[in-house]
């Protein structure tokens, strides 16, 4: 998820907000700005807010749809033929954790070394981690029988593992078991890449939160970058350009001027990753604790 997508409160929609939280906000039938209540526990008005965890989730939903999502790869896992073992909430949990973090890493210190984790970095932690046991059956197979177990747990992207997918509330390009898996545990709506999380819509529409994104805007405009809202879009455009310089090849095999060109989009963006905290620091982290505890009555941030 992005980091500027947090739970709040809903308010009336200011003229000029993106079309696609209107339309996710008219499915939400909750009401009033404030008056805290704990996730799926009644709100102003006697409705009930959606939980804080991905996709809108409460804590125990997010338990069941780990858990049957876990059993339904392996069974489908099973199936084809390898070894999975269902892997537990706790080491789930672990995995998203580190989601452009790292242990022994501040906010600071891991943009200093890694930025946005686009460019910079080639391990996948975030992937492995959440194998939990399986990082190990997977490892222990030969070459050929690797390639195949990957392609049948996660399709033609090995990337879109149910951890990160799953964090990122983005289904859209999960293949092989995963995509069998997740399909079968969320809803259709939620398999698209279009989903917004109910939570955030509540945040989106609060005018405090839109003037802080707003200042979060014209503080990145100040330092040179062209962004509306949060790093969302500053991902997507990185992963576009490593994509386009590597055409397929191996970022560790680059030599040369594309080497050179890698290292230059590096330090491009850990100089804007630096940026974008900066001007969280400043104009929306404290907004955002603040619209939370109103609403849930206490910080829920991811």
């Amino acid at each position: 998820m992005s980091r500027h997508s947090q739970p709040g409160t809903r308010c009336p929609r200011p003229a000029g907000r993106p079309a696609a939280l209107v339309a996710a906000g008219a499915l939400l039938a909750v009401s009033g700005c404030g008056g805290g209540a704990s996730p799926g526990q009644e709100a102003q008005g006697g409705d009930r807010l959606p939980g804080v965890k991905e996709f809108g989730l409460t804590e125990v939903e997010f338990v069941d749809h780990v858990e049957e999502t876990q059993a339904r790869i392996a069974d489908c896992m099973t199936e084809a033929g390898f070894e999975y073992i269902p892997v537990d909430v706790k080491t789930i949990e672990l995995a998203q954790s580190r989601v452009r973090m790292d242990p022994g890493y501040t906010r600071r210190s891991y943009k200093e070394k890694w930025g946005l984790g686009v460019t910079t970095r080639y391990d996948n932690p975030v992937r492995d981690t959440g194998l939990g046991p399986n990082l190990a059956i997977w490892r222990a197979l030969p070459p050929s029988d690797r390639e195949a177990y990957s392609r049948t747990l996660w399709g033609d992207d090995p990337n879109a593992d149910f951890v990160f997918t799953f964090d990122e509330e983005d289904f859209s390009s999960t293949g092989g078991c995963t995509r069998k898996a997740v399909a079968q545990v969320f809803t259709p709506a939620q398999l698209k890449g279009t989903y917004v999380n109910p939570k955030d819509v509540l945040v989106e529409n609060d005018p405090r939160i839109i003037q802080a994104q707003d200042a979060w805007t014209e503080c990145m405009r100040d330092r040179g970058y062209e962004y509306e809202d949060d790093q969302d879009a500053i991902i997507e455009e990185y992963q576009e350009r490593l994509d386009e310089l590597l055409e397929g090849d191996d970022p560790r095999t680059l030599t040369g001027p594309r080497a050179a060109a890698l290292e230059k989009l590096q330090q491009e963006e850990i100089a804007v990753s630096l940026a974008d905290l900066e001007c969280q620091l400043e104009h929306t982290d404290e907004v955002f604790r603040e619209v939370e505890i109103e609403v849930f009555g206490r910080p829920v941030s991811g």
